[in-house]
C-alpha cells in the first residue's frame, strides 16, 4: 500500500478538491483536523507539548449571589424532606432532659434502669439501622420510627406514676431516635446543596434536640406540686402527649415530603429518578442548569467512591471516626446528669428564692448557644465556632471546678454553669454538619451510627455514676476541662473547614490527618 506521506499532489487546477488527509490551499490546516505545524516551530527546540486534559471540577462552590431569603425559598423542599426526623429528635430532647434530672414532681423513686432506658434504646436503634442501610427506603424507616414515638408517647400519656410504663416509653422513643439518626444525617448531606448543607444538618439534629431539652425544662420547672395534686395530670403525662403529637405529625410529613437520596438513586442506575428527585428538591420544581450541575457532581462523588474497597473505606473512615466520636462524647458530657446536679446543688447552697429561674436560664443559654452558630455555619464555617466555644468552655469548666468547694462557698458556680451551657452549645453544633459529610459513602451510615452509639455509652456511664455532692462537681468539671483542652488542640490541628464544599471535597479533606486551615 502506498504511503500517503509520499502521495503526489492532486492534478488539475488549484481549486480542485483536496485528497483525503490533505488541507485545501488557502485555508488553515487545523480546520481539517490537523495541527498547523511549521518547520520554524520545531527548529532549535523540542516539539510543542500535547494538549492538556480539562481541569478537574472544583470541590468548593462559589458563594451564591442572591440573598439568604431567596436561597431559603429556592431550597425549602430540602428542609421539608428532613422535617419528619426533626420531630423525632425533638421528642428525643425531651427524654435527654428527663434523664438529666428535669422530671417535675413524681411520687415513685426512679431506678437507674429508668434513667438509662432511653440511651439503651438509642443504641439498639442505631445497631438496627446498620442492617437496613440502602435496603429499606428512608420513607419507610421514618414512618416506622414515627409510629414507635407515637406509641411510646401514648403509653406515658395514659398512665399515671407508673415506672414500668415510663421505661417502656423511653425504650420505644430511644429505638426510634437511634433508628433515624444515621440514615437521615446521611440523607441531609446528600439532599442539600453545598451552601446549605451545614444549616440543614444542624437544624435537623442539634436544634431539634436542644428545642426538646428547652421545652422539657420549661414546663417541668413551672410545674408545682399543688397543681399536680389538684387535677391529676402530671408533667410526665404532658411529655407523653408531646411525644405522641410529634410522632403523629412525623408520620404525615414522612409520607408526603420525604425524598430519597439522588446519590443512592444514581448508585442504583436510576439516573432519571435522581434527576426527578433533584428537580423536586428546589422551588420551583423545574429543571435548571443548577439541577444538571448537581447531577454531574453526584456522579463525580460516586466515581470518587466507586473504586474504594470496603477495607479502604474503613481505613479512611477510622481517623475521622476517632475525631468525631471524641467531639460527640464531649457533647454528651455537657448534657449529662452531673451538670444538672451541679447546677441544682449550687442553687440550693446559695439559697436562691427562685431556683426555677436559673433552670430556665440554663435551658435558654444552651439553646441559643446552638441557635446562633447554626444559622451562620455555612458562612462562618464549622471549625471557628467549634474551637472558640470549646476553649472558652474549657476555661469555664476549670473555673467551676475551683469554685465548687466549701472553702469558696460555691460562690459564682450557678452563673458559671449557665454561661458554660452557652459555649458548649456553640462548640458542638457543627458536629452535625461534619457527620453528614465526613465519611466515605460505602460506610457512611455505619460510622454515623457508631458515633451515635459512642455518645449514648458516655451518657449511660455518667448517669450510672452516683454524684457526690461534696466533691463530685469539682472532679467532674476538672475532667471536662482537661478533655476539652485536648479536643481544642486536636481540632485545631486535624479538623478541616468544609463550608461551601461538595461532598467529594469534604471527604478528601477528612482523609487528611493534618488540617490547619481555617478557611
Amino acid at each position: 500500500m502506498q504511503n500517503d506521506k509520499f502521495a503526489p499532489p492532486p492534478l488539475g487546477f488549484s481549486s480542485a478538491p483536496p485528497q483525503p488527509g490533505q488541507p485545501q490551499q488557502g485555508y488553515p490546516a487545523q480546520y481539517y483536523g490537523q495541527p498547523q505545524v511549521t518547520p520554524a516551530m520545531n527548529y532549535g527546540g523540542p516539539p510543542p507539548p500535547p494538549p492538556q486534559p480539562p481541569h478537574e471540577a472544583p470541590t468548593r462552590v462559589p458563594p451564591p449571589r442572591d440573598g439568604c431569603f431567596a436561597r431559603g425559598r429556592r431550597n425549602k423542599p430540602q428542609g421539608s424532606a428532613l422535617s419528619s426526623a426533626s420531630l423525632i429528635f425533638l421528642s428525643g430532647g425531651l427524654n435527654i432532659a428527663w434523664c438529666m434530672g428535669f422530671r417535675g414532681p413524681i411520687r415513685y423513686v426512679g431506678s437507674k434502669h429508668n434513667s438509662i432506658a432511653w440511651f439503651i434504646g438509642g443504641i439498639i436503634g442505631a445497631v438496627i439501622s446498620c442492617f437496613l442501610t440502602n435496603k429499606v427506603a428512608k420513607k419507610y424507616v421514618m414512618q416506622f420510627a414515627s409510629v414507635l414515638v407515637s406509641i411510646g408517647g401514648v403509653v406515658i400519656a395514659c398512665t399515671k406514676q407508673n415506672e414500668a410504663a415510663t421505661v417502656a416509653g423511653s425504650y420505644l422513643d430511644g429505638i426510634a431516635n437511634g433508628l433515624v439518626f444515621a440514615p437521615f444525617l446521611a440523607l441531609a448531606g446528600e439532599l442539600a446543596v453545598p451552601y446549605m448543607r451545614g444549616k440543614l444538618a444542624t437544624n435537623m439534629e442539634q436544634l431539634s434536640f436542644q428545642c426538646g431539652i428547652l421545652l422539657q425544662i420549661i414546663y417541668t420547672s413551672s410545674w408545682t406540686e399543688n397543681y399536680y395534686y389538684s387535677n391529676g395530670f402530671s408533667s410526665e403525662n404532658l411529655k407523653g402527649v408531646i411525644s405522641a403529637l410529634c410522632g403523629l405529625m412525623a408520620i404525615i410529613m414522612a409520607t408526603f415530603w420525604t425524598i430519597e437520596s439522588p446519590v443512592l438513586l444514581l448508585a442504583n442506575n436510576d439516573e432519571q429518578g435522581a434527576l426527578d428527585a433533584l428537580r423536586r428538591l428546589q422551588n420551583p420544581s423545574t429543571l435548571t442548569d443548577e439541577t444538571y450541575e448537581q447531577l454531574a457532581e453526584h456522579k463525580r462523588y460516586l466515581a470518587h467512591n466507586k473504586d474504594m474497597s470496603k477495607g479502604q473505606s474503613i481505613s479512611q473512615a477510622l481517623p475521622t471516626f476517632l475525631r468525631l466520636a471524641y467531639l460527640r462524647a464531649m457533647n454528651a458530657m455537657s448534657l449529662s446528669s452531673h451538670v444538672a446536679w451541679t447546677l441544682a446543688f449550687s442553687i440550693y447552697l446559695q439559697g436562691e428564692h427562685y431556683p426555677e429561674g436559673w433552670y430556665l436560664l440554663f435551658a435558654f443559654f444552651r439553646f441559643f448557644g446552638a441557635f446562633i452558630p447554626a444559622f451562620g455555619i455555612d458562612s462562618l464555617g464549622r471549625k471557628k465556632p467549634l474551637l472558640l466555644g470549646m476553649i472558652i468552655a474549657c476555661a469555664l469548666a476549670f473555673a467551676i471546678g475551683v469554685q465548687y468547694s466549701w472553702v469558696h462557698r460555691f460562690e459564682g458556680v450557678t452563673i458559671l454553669v449557665v454561661v458554660f451551657a452557652f459555649f458548649v452549645g456553640m462548640a458542638f453544633t457543627g458536629t452535625s454538619a461534619y457527620l453528614s459529610e465526613a465519611y466515605p459513602m460505602g460506610v457512611k451510615q455505619h460510622f454515623i451510627a457508631l458515633t451515635f452509639i459512642v455518645e449514648m455509652f458516655v451518657f449511660m456511664i455518667i448517669t450510672l455514676i452516683d454524684f457526690n455532692i461534696y466533691y463530685g462537681g469539682s472532679r467532674f468539671f476538672y475532667a471536662v476541662g482537661s478533655l476539652y483542652i485536648v479536643g481544642f488542640i486536636v481540632g485545631a490541628v486535624s479538623l478541616p473547614e468544609t463550608r461551601m464544599m461538595t461532598l467529594r471535597g469534604a471527604q478528601v479533606q477528612f482523609s487528611r490527618v493534618k488540617n490547619t486551615e481555617f478557611n
